[in-house]
């Protein structure tokens, strides 16, 4: 697939031997497509995977060359989210390639007096992180660690509707306050996505924090750009399909199911209220940011890091990147994103697609081929198209997005999977977003990136 190289012959091999024992390892107990006890199976497979993992980062940081699979993180989500009942991400990798060179003996730059990265690691968001700091930390390391640790919570505690003490939840569950009357429009004008005041919006007006209502505001402008491509009222659809809190399922649920759960979905339902930071939506009505959240922990993460007056690092948050500045020893920050398996080849490590190279840019994956079920000799997909409310059938495998803003490129990932490889194609060149776009044709797989995308490739 022209997969562009990200170090010497050597260094690849390194990457690649590493990455296919954690590959396997993680792919070993995710029964993302079968069975459902698989917590077990995940529990050993992710010990594996993280302690392969552990003695890679101990070489790497020594090595002062460091390549972290995001693939052990995934793993260790998927235990937490199997035993906690949480939904799964689908499992795309990308892995951060940082320094001039990747893990290999005889790597130029890599020895004693080379720069390092100072490398932090936590738990949020249903995922892990981790900061690789380019230069020396302004104070003290655990300072950092916990005020890393504050801004994910303050997230989590904020988006998460897995989080039952969360904002979003209580939003999602709460009553209406009839003591809170809507503003008169001409001096306090609502926002309803692009402007408006949703005409079908009923209930009462709800408060919410900031950090929630920027959020909001930006999903629900996404999802009246894309035509509801990406809806952030699809809750109900998903747990419909069994992808939800619900709970996992693995037939298609009935016309009459189906038929309830599209009734409750809608973006053009829900109002927004900027001079006030409110939301109005109707009663019951289920609102899931899941598939934005993990880029917004990296966007809060590199603002409390730039509050520190760090120019020079680079964040993951369940796989979803933020990069600033210039990496250890100078140079962008490289950024490989993993070639999906082959149709044929079931889950074979196959290495990188491509590698990125990012100064002050963030990039997302969304993939539509390892969490799905299949049903009478159909496989349907977790990925679910509001319009329709059933998994969309196209032939994307997935889409990786690079943009400003990570929550963007999260979301954007989200919606260009949804409208699929023409439509997806037409929506992010008309708009210059930078995006690619691998799908399968027959027994290959093809990619087609839009020009904004190439230009990351050197």
């Amino acid at each position: 697939m022209n997969a562009r190289p990200a170090a010497s012959a050597a260094a690849a091999a390194s990457i690649e031997a590493t990455r296919a024992v954690l590959h396997r390892s993680v792919l070993a107990g995710l029964a993302l497509a079968g069975s459902s006890p698989v917590a077990s199976g995940v529990a050993a497979s992710a010990a594996s995977a993280a302690s392969a993992a552990s003695a890679l980062a101990a070489s790497a940081v020594s090595a002062s060359a460091v390549a972290v699979s995001v693939l052990t993180a995934r793993a260790r989500t998927a235990l937490g989210r199997c035993t906690a009942g949480v939904r799964p991400r689908a499992l795309v990798a990308v892995s951060a390639i940082i320094g001039a060179c990747a893990v290999a003996a005889g790597c130029t730059g890599a020895g004693a007096g080379s720069p390092q990265a100072v490398v932090l690691r936590g738990e949020g968001l249903g995922s892990d992180w981790t900061v690789k700091l380019a230069g020396p930390p302004p104070g003290e390391l655990a300072q950092i660690q916990r005020g890393i640790q504050a801004r994910i919570e303050i997230v989590s505690r904020s988006l998460s509707r897995w989080d039952e003490a969360s904002e979003m939840s209580a939003l999602n569950s709460s009553a209406p306050t009839p003591s809170a009357p809507a503003p008169a429009p001409a001096r306090a004008p609502s926002v309803h996505a692009t402007g408006a005041i949703g005409a079908r919006a009923v209930g009462e007006w709800q408060p919410v924090s900031r950090e929630l209502f920027e959020t909001l505001r930006y999903a629900f402008t996404l999802a009246a750009d894309t035509g509801g491509a990406f809806d952030p009222t699809i809750a109900p659809l998903v747990d419909a399909w069994g992808f939800g809190k619900a709970g996992r399922r693995y037939q298609p649920p009935s016309p009459e199911a189906l038929g309830a759960a599209r009734s409750q979905v809608g973006f053009n339902k829900v109002a927004l209220d900027a001079s006030s930071l409110r939301v109005r939506k109707p009663a019951g009505m289920q609102i899931d940011l899941s598939s934005m959240q993990h880029g917004r922990g990296a966007d809060a993460v590199s603002e409390y890091l730039e509050s520190l007056g760090l120019t020079s690092y680079l964040v993951d948050v369940g796989s979803e990147i933020r990069a600033r500045g210039e990496a250890p020893g100078g140079g962008a920050w490289r950024v490989g994103i993993e070639r999906p398996p082959q149709p044929q080849g079931a889950d074979a490590a196959n290495g990188f697609e491509h590698v990125v190279f990012l100064r002050d840019a963030s990039i997302a994956t969304s993939g539509n081929f390892r969490y799905y079920f299949d049903y009478n000799g159909r496989r349907y997909s977790h990925r679910i198209d509001p319009r329709t409310g059933e998994p969309v059938s196209h032939a994307l495998v997935s889409v990786t997005v690079i943009a400003p803003i990570c929550m963007h490129a999260d979301a954007l990932a989200t919606a260009l999977t949804v409208l699929g490889p023409d439509e997806g194609f037409d929506y992010a060149a008309q708009r210059d977003v930078a995006a690619l776009f691998i799908s399968r044709s027959g027994d290959q797989l093809v990619e087609k990136m839009t020009p904004r995308f190439a230009t990351y490739l050197n």
